[in-house]
């Protein structure tokens, strides 16, 4: 008798499309790899809850764009009329995978929630960027200060007492 019901374990996207999609059938070892390691990346971008099919398809174009362009370059490396071929078939696939980046971005841009981001001005983000750029150069002052104590209170300064620029420091403390 089979299981009804929700498996145990959710598989997450990357497993589910190295199980149904037969990137081996299609594509070689590396170019597997190639495809693979794109469509994980472009799936980095989003929340796994937010992805719909569309979005999963334009992602497994992309890559697929993207692995057809290596293999047109390879194999056109060496041979200069196919060269123009490939060129003409490269700028077709740019050109579609351009599209597709433009319809992914459209459709995580109409997804954002525009009441979390309303009530920011201008001035709320340049305070933000002020605060963050303080807080990054005390940090550097207060590294600079204990550098500063510790060549103080090393024997580094110990110099000439005639000399007008030197100043007497007072280890006896």
């Amino acid at each position: 008798m089979a299981k009804k019901g929700r498996p145990k374990k959710i598989p997450n996207l990357k497993e589910l499309l190295s199980q149904y999609i037969p990137t081996a059938d299609i594509f070689t070892e590396d170019e597997a790899k190639m495809y693979e390691g794109l469509v994980g990346i472009y799936l980095n971008d989003f929340e796994e809850d937010q992805l719909t099919a569309n979005d999963m398809d334009d992602i497994m174009s992309i890559a697929m764009n993207r692995v057809l362009e290596i293999r047109l370059l390879k194999a056109s490396k060496d041979n200069t009329t196919m060269q123009i071929d490939a060129s003409a078939s490269i700028e077709k696939l740019r050109k579609q995978t351009d599209k597709l980046k433009e319809s992914l971005a459209s459709r995580r841009k109409d997804r954002l929630d525009p009441k979390k981001y309303s009530g920011f001005s201008i001035v709320d983000l340049a305070l933000a960027f002020d605060l963050d750029k303080k807080s990054e150069l005390m940090t550097r002052i207060n590294s600079m200060k204990d550098e500063e104590d510790v060549i103080a209170s090393s024997e580094l300064l110990i110099g000439n007492s005639r000399d007008q620029d030197a100043e007497v420091l007072n280890n006896d403390e």
